[in-house]
């Protein structure tokens, strides 16, 4: 009986939400909050609707970000990284995340992850090459930031690396050491660097059949 009134006012303790220096917080504590938050803005929201430890450390500059991770997500060790202004990073429920950097580092660009996909660890996910590559001739930057939309049920494997632009469908598998620079279609199997199509028409189970 206690260990179900424990459990339910901590479930209603993460359900709400309060402001500090301008941003915006949903199911983190303070004490959480102070020990591997860097915040430096205003403007941001982070709600999480699950469990976070303290070894994935979050990381804000600037303004208007929005960070969500959806119920029942394990995300065991890494770093969510934010820069410029107005970037999304939306994890979806089920997800589970053994080790990765993800980051959305220019603004309007947004990361957003599927409901029950599988990441190994090691894995690389950014929306932008960080720095600009410029056109002598033109004088203008060719290597905007782009979206990346991972899908429903995908895998991850040891290593991967998503380059910006990609969008990975429903049930894909990305083998281990592989560089993905385009888009997968859903049911396939890519591998290598760059990552191409090894097999297509499958679906994959966490279970060991």
């Amino acid at each position: 009986m206690a260990n179900r009134i424990t459990r339910a006012v901590s479930s209603r303790f993460r359900r709400i939400a309060y402001k500090i220096g301008g941003n915006k917080f949903q199911g983190v504590s303070l004490l959480r909050r102070l020990s591997n938050f860097e915040i430096n803005g205003t403007g941001n929201t982070i709600i999480i609707n699950g469990k976070l430890p303290t070894s994935v450390r979050i990381v804000i500059y600037g303004n208007n970000h929005r960070l969500f991770i959806d119920k029942e997500v394990t995300f065991k060790k890494g770093v969510i990284w934010f820069e410029d202004n107005g970037n999304e990073i939306h994890i979806g429920e089920g997800t589970s995340i053994e080790e990765a950097n993800l980051a959305v580092a220019e603004s309007g660009s947004k990361l957003l992850i599927g409901k029950d996909c599988m990441f190994s660890r090691s894995v690389h996910i950014a929306t932008t090459d960080s720095h600009s590559i410029i056109d002598v001739m033109t004088g203008k930057r060719t290597n905007p930031s782009k979206d990346i939309i991972i899908g429903n049920h995908v895998w991850l494997g040891y290593c991967v690396n998503v380059g910006k632009g990609v969008s990975i469908g429903d049930n894909a598998v990305v083998a281990s050491h592989s560089v993905v620079t385009k888009s997968v279609e859903p049911g396939t199997i890519v591998a290598g660097v760059p990552a191409r199509v090894v097999k297509e028409g499958i679906t994959w189970t966490r279970a060991r059949l």
